[in-house]
């Protein structure tokens, strides 16, 4: 026998050493499986083939999950959800016997005819008659509910069951039989597809994938796509989809309303779909997010592990070599102008760019938002006007997959000639590798991304920003924090015409972070930023703008601007202006 290594969390291979007795020799019977000794939050598995059909010898031990839960229902029923309660839930030791060329589970201890055990287990021994083939025996020992951590494994206080006892040291699982082994290279190449039949397979065996595969069909072809992945009906987690990758148009997602369980935990889904493609360009994905995953499940696994991911074949031999594939990238390197990403907690970022020409972008931004407000976006001003000219709203996102909040934007905007700044704001929770809830499928490229709409960039229609020094400014307070106070001294050496440009916070009409002009000599103020000459300077409506002129005598002035605690330059509490870095006030010589 091959002795087993104890992983927990990961699925271990154990391939047993047979002496192929022949059919017939059923008291020979030797054991090719034995599975055993498990950790909390494991899975064992071992591979064996049948050279004829014959009957096995099994012996398991497992237990049912508590979830029955009896008088415990309402507590069942107030985690999960009322429709819920009826529910069956995976065993928390189970074994299975899949067959790897079918794909499909042959035998079940959770749904076989079982006896009562020591403690709480519950015992199968008897004999299944299995068809020749490979096969692949696994077994799973997983806690109730899904939030046992590495802590509560340490704690002798913790019970197996929420409700019960702790029968983990009883799981088992032997089978006897005349078998041949299977290594474990050739148990892995049975889970995959035929070469002569897949266009795309696509594993999810690691936590924060993200995989692509482009793919050309030169005329309609039929397609059959599998995959296993995990989703609630609330988002998809681990999850593949298909696009046209010409226009960017999703051709089909993996969801929970269009799959089916898959065994094990209720957020193990299956989806198998035939569908009829036309002729064109196409790209398939597959995304993991932090946990349950091949490398690590946090529940009952699905009945087939090895399967997690995306598979796209074709059938036809005629269609398939027809075929083409291609390196695909949803956000091309040769494509982008900007790119503000993996932006963490309460930061604000931004990058200037300068078109030549005007020119199509592609917007592609991933943020935070929920209840029709976004919490981490980006947006785009005119560098000469400062006028917004793009933002992440909320009712032009969708689902980024992991939590509900995670929203996807991917738009095209046309621009003309001229120069540009890219913002992207984060509050203090839920960011790039700061997760607090289900990372979005991309994670990569949380924050904002600009690039060509219309394939790689021509040399020379991007330049990069670069802000002039405007000798025109006579005093400048910008970019002013919480609770400040900041002036500057200038001089006029005759009446002057001055352009005022100010960025402030105002409420009920009042202003709470303003500036004003006074004369240096006995602070008589000559100009204030007043509610009332204000207008809305975009995000928040307390956010206000003064930009106009101001005609002052020769003479020498002080420059002040005073903000309150909270809400200005680097620690908002609501949706920045247009142009955050103005916060203050900026005086200028008007250009005649």
């Amino acid at each position: 026998m091959v002795h087993l290594r104890r992983w927990p969390g990961r699925t271990i291979a154990v391939l047993a050493a047979t002496i192929a007795l022949g059919p017939g020799a059923a008291a020979a019977q030797e054991t090719i499986i034995d599975l055993h000794d498990l950790s909390p939050r494991q899975v064992q598995s071992g591979a064996f083939s049948l050279t004829s059909p014959q009957d096995l010898q099994i012996e398991a031990v497992g237990a049912q999950s508590v979830n029955g839960w009896g008088q415990f229902t309402w507590v069942k029923s107030m985690l999960q959800g009322a429709q819920r309660t009826n529910a069956k839930m995976p065993w928390t030791g189970n074994a299975w016997i899949l067959d790897l060329a079918a794909r499909k589970v042959v035998w079940d201890l959770s749904t076989a005819p079982t006896a009562e055990g020591p403690g709480s287990t519950r015992t199968f021994t008897g004999t299944v008659r299995l068809p020749a083939g490979s096969y692949a025996a696994y077994y799973a020992a997983f806690p109730d509910g899904e939030y046992w951590s590495d802590d509560d494994k340490a704690s002798e206080a913790k019970k197996w069951h929420w409700f019960g006892d702790q029968p983990i040291s009883g799981f088992t699982l032997r089978v006897r039989g005349n078998a041949q082994r299977v290594s474990s290279t050739d148990a892995a190449r049975a889970t995959q597809p035929s070469a002569g039949s897949a266009i795309v397979s696509l594993r999810g065996t690691e936590s924060q994938q993200f995989q692509q595969a482009g793919f050309v069909l030169a005329r309609p072809t039929e397609v059959d796509v599998d995959a296993v992945g995990e989703a609630r009906e609330d988002g998809e987690f681990d999850s593949g989809w298909i696009i046209n990758a010409d226009t960017l148009a999703k051709v089909w997602k993996m969801t929970w309303r269009d799959s089916a369980a898959a065994g094990g935990a209720e957020k193990n889904r299956v989806a198998r779909v035939t569908r009829t493609l036309p002729a064109g360009r196409y790209a398939a994905f597959y995304a993991t997010d932090d946990s349950h995953d091949p490398s690590g499940w946090n529940a009952q696994p699905p009945a087939d592990p090895d399967a997690w991911g995306l598979t796209i074949t074709v059938r036809d031999a005629a269609a398939r070599a027809a075929v083409k594939s291609f390196s695909y990238e949803l956000v091309p390197a040769n494509a982008t102008i900007v790119a503000l990403t993996r932006i963490g907690n309460g930061v604000s970022r931004t990058q200037g760019f300068t078109l030549t020409r005007p020119m199509d972008v592609r917007i592609y931004a991933i943020g935070e938002g929920r209840e029709g407000r976004m919490n981490d976006y980006g947006w785009i001003t005119n560098a000469s006007t400062r006028a917004r000219v793009w933002e992440m709203r909320y009712g032009n996102t969708e689902p980024a997959g992991g939590a509900p909040k995670n929203r996807l934007v991917d738009t095209t905007l046309h621009l003309d000639t001229g120069s540009y700044i890219v913002h992207y704001l984060t509050d203090d929770s839920h960011a790039a590798d700061e997760w607090n809830a289900p990372a979005p499928a991309d994670g990569r490229h949380w924050g904002i991304t600009v690039l060509s709409a219309r394939g790689p960039l021509v040399p020379g229609t991007t330049a990069p920003y670069e802000a002039e020094a405007d000798p025109s400014i006579v005093a400048q307070l910008t970019e002013i924090g919480s609770d400040d106070q900041a002036s500057k001294r200038f001089t006029l050496d005759r009446e002057t015409a001055m352009r005022v440009y100010a960025v402030g916070e105002g409420t009920r009409r009042e202003m709470v972070d303003y500036g004003w002009i006074e004369e240096a000599t006995g602070g008589r103020r000559v100009w204030e930023m007043k509610y009332s000459l204000t207008e809305h300077a975009g995000g928040a409506a307390k956010n206000r703008r003064f930009d106009g002129t101001v005609t002052l005598p020769a003479g020498e002035y002080i420059l002040r601007y005073e903000s309150d605690d909270s809400h200005a330059f680097g620690d908002w509490n609501g949706a920045p202006p247009d142009d955050p870095e103005a916060w203050g006030i900026t005086v200028s010589r008007v250009r005649r």
